[in-house]
């Protein structure tokens, strides 16, 4: 049974009904914006039943009825705007934008899988009834296992150190992050949870709220930068860059390990 931790992503199509968090995800489902049932995606590689043999699968996604726009992630909502989830087997792996989404198998048991591709506001709200989903047929020559966990040495961390604080940002710019006592982890994105592994997301203003602060996540990571956008945010407002651990699952670190910078948008 997946845990029942609040979710910071829309990993709740993995979580028991009549779960708090569940409900609050088919609340979400209902809110959704003019046009938002226009928003779709299709699969047009790999086929339905294909057999995989690496340790990666690229799919080809096309979208249609929005503009998919990562850089509008975690703000408010513009109709025609959006992106999409990649979800393996149920789980959540990451947001994309692209015609193009690349999933690691790492991990996985050879055999059948399914890939599920699901349209999403800039809110993450998804539109359910949109998505679509393919199987694969994992066949390795070699499985690749995930990584083991190395002896904890101390305390997860983790800092924002750049922008520094009260600095003014303008368009794309990026954020940089120290960690440690903590491995951040590309391959282990919606897999199993493994002891001191996982990857970190960035917030926009709030970790509260629907999903704790699901809403006004601008994007995960599992490097130590991340590229992020000052787009649909007003000139000459003011914001707080939240990022915070999370595990292979997304879901926080308990208690929470998160670190903040006020920046403002020029």
């Amino acid at each position: 049974m997946p845990s029942l931790r609040p979710l910071l992503v829309l990993a709740a199509l993995t979580l028991p009904a009549g779960s708090a968090v569940a409900q609050e995800h088919d609340q979400m489902q209902m809110e959704m914006q003019p046009g938002a049932d226009q928003m779709k995606v299709s699969v047009r590689s790999p086929a339905d039943g294909s057999k995989i043999t690496g340790d990666k699968v690229t799919l080809q996604v096309a979208t249609t009825g929005f503009k998919s726009r990562c850089d509008l992630a975690g703000k408010p909502v513009q109709p025609g705007t959006g992106h999409y989830h990649v979800l393996l087997d149920k789980s959540l792996v990451d947001m994309y934008c692209g015609d193009k989404a690349v999933v690691s198998l790492t991990g996985m048991k050879p055999g059948a899988h399914t890939l599920t591709v699901v349209p999403a506001q800039n809110d993450h709200a998804e539109i359910e009834h949109n998505a679509t989903s393919v199987k694969i047929d994992y066949d390795p020559s070699s499985p690749k296992p995930l990584a083991p966990s190395a002896p904890a040495t101390g305390k997860p961390a983790l800092k924002i150190i750049s922008p520094k604080p009260g600095e003014t940002v303008s368009g794309a710019f990026d954020v940089k992050v120290a960690v440690s006592n903590f491995d951040l982890t590309c391959d282990e994105m919606g897999k199993p949870g493994v002891p001191g592994h996982g990857h970190w997301h960035l917030n926009l203003d709030t970790m509260k709220g629907p999903m704790m602060g699901m809403m006004t996540m601008a994007a995960m990571s599992c490097e130590r930068t991340l590229h992020a956008s000052t787009a649909g945010l007003k000139p000459g407002s003011t914001h707080q860059l939240i990022a915070l651990l999370a595990d292979n699952g997304h879901a926080p670190l308990m208690p929470v390990i998160a670190d903040s910078v006020e920046v403002r948008v020029k």
